[in-house]
């Protein structure tokens, strides 16, 4: 897909896929809802591909992690290079870096990468251009699973003229993180330069501030009750170059011309494509819980078609209200125990 470089661009940021990863948490007891624990990953899998191939985007980046280190099987991998065909047969550019977890498999190398995909090395930061969309990707792997290196001091410059976004697997300072990877300052980040920072490795939706503009995207599907909420990928929407005051970016998003003013504008929207959501309910007031269990059920969406919303009782809710939670839960809710 070509497009000038006046007219909207649209980029998919995705991370951490952990293809091959399984869900946990999940509860079996009458009208609860069937979910293949094994399979409904794979399906969050091919339901952000889809909605990224039929929406009109111009090209993906993956920020690590693509794989799952205990699943290393035929399967992953097949489903890796299908979603990577998938992308290639749309006409997407496609930029991936690897993450901790991919460095501890083997099948990043055992991929057959298309034309259009362009998976970095570890050994230095490359960058790859798309002069017809005016963009400049900068990234480069991590190498080992418990990369030290500050692989986000060694990126270029910001290239003149260009939208220079950086990829990068990354813990940054450790806060949202339980494992160290490829850390960095945020500050790092922009004195680079760049005009969005896209990460991976934490799994919930976060924009970590310091004066670069870096987000999370989370992961395109929730491993358990401790990875509640929406779950797909982050829209990059590039429009420009920036002049006057941005228009309203809507619920959820955020706007930022990026450095230097007349550059193009970003707007970033997270989007929601995994069918299985994990929600937790802490009702620790019996009197009221009835009423908080009505209105907690009645202010989420749907799910999709053949989705569901996975509801775990947190530590202070009585064990008593799971059989009143379940009976008041439509047929897409599964309601579990707290987790011990």
């Amino acid at each position: 897909m070509t497009t000038s470089a006046t007219a909207p661009i649209r980029v998919a940021h995705l991370a951490d896929l952990h293809i091959g990863s399984a869900l946990h948490g999940l509860a079996q007891y009458p009208g609860a809802p069937a979910i293949d624990r094994s399979a409904a990953p794979y399906e969050a899998l091919r339901a952000a591909v889809r909605h990224i191939v039929e929406g009109g985007y111009h090209a993906v980046l993956i920020a690590g992690d693509v794989f799952d280190r205990r699943h290393t099987d035929a399967r992953a991998l097949a489903a890796c290079q299908d979603t990577l065909g998938a992308f290639h047969e749309a006409g997407l550019r496609t930029v991936v870096v690897s993450g901790n977890h991919d460095a501890q498999t083997p099948l990043p190398h055992k991929l057959n990468l298309p034309p259009s995909v362009r998976w970095l090395a570890a050994d230095a930061p490359e960058s790859v251009a798309w002069p017809d969309l005016g963009i400049t990707v900068h990234g480069q792997s991590v190498a080992e699973p418990d990369e030290r290196r500050d692989l986000a001091a060694g990126y270029p410059r910001a290239i003149p003229g260009a939208v220079n976004i950086g990829l990068l697997h990354t813990s940054l300072h450790g806060a949202w993180s339980r494992r160290v990877c490829a850390p960095a300052d945020p500050r790092t980040l922009a004195r680079a330069g760049y005009d969005y920072w896209a990460l991976g490795h934490v799994h919930h939706r976060l924009i970590p501030g310091a004066g670069a503009f870096a987000v999370y995207p989370g992961n395109t599907h929730a491993r358990g009750p401790g990875e509640p909420g929406g779950r797909g990928f982050t829209e990059l929407l590039i429009e420009g170059p920036a002049s006057g005051p941005a228009p309203d970016p809507g619920p959820g998003s955020v706007a930022a011309p990026g450095p230097g003013g007349d550059r193009r504008r970003i707007t970033i929207r997270p989007v929601d494509t995994a069918p299985v959501r994990y929600e937790t309910l802490h009702l620790p007031y019996p009197a009221t819980a009835e009423a908080e269990l009505r209105d907690r059920f009645a202010a989420l969406a749907e799910p999709p078609a053949g989705g569901c919303v996975v509801w775990t009782l947190s530590a202070a809710t009585p064990p008593g209200l799971l059989h009143e939670a379940r009976a008041l839960a439509g047929p897409a809710a599964m309601v579990c125990p707290a987790e011990d």
